[in-house]
């Protein structure tokens, strides 16, 4: 799953949602840091220019596919597989992921 934060229509987007091993944020177009900033407070706890903590809640509660038991036992699945790399911060919540950035 790709989550894309979108400069022109200052959107967060969910691409590939049934592939948990591609988990990562891909920035796409000019946007400065408080742009940035407000498109990744939707989705993540804290973040860096290299890395994003994705809240484990707002993927659950995510509105097109919140109802759907794929979704949620993807993401159980998910934070299983990735807990043995340090990628869970258990205090927030919260799933690491990468950064990429796409003129």
């Amino acid at each position: 799953m790709i989550i894309r934060l979108v400069a022109s229509s200052r959107s967060v987007e969910i691409d590939d949602p049934r592939n948990f091993r591609a988990f990562s944020v891909r920035i796409e177009g000019n946007m400065d840091s408080a742009l940035r900033s407000e498109l990744l407070g939707r989705v993540a706890a804290s973040h860096d220019p290299e890395h994003a903590w994705i809240s484990e809640k707002a993927l659950r509660e995510w509105p097109s596919l919140k109802s759907e038991e794929w979704w949620q036992q993807g993401l159980t699945q998910m934070i299983a597989a990735v807990r043995k790399f340090g990628w869970i911060d258990q205090a927030r919540q919260s799933i690491r992921a990468h950064i990429e950035y796409v003129p």
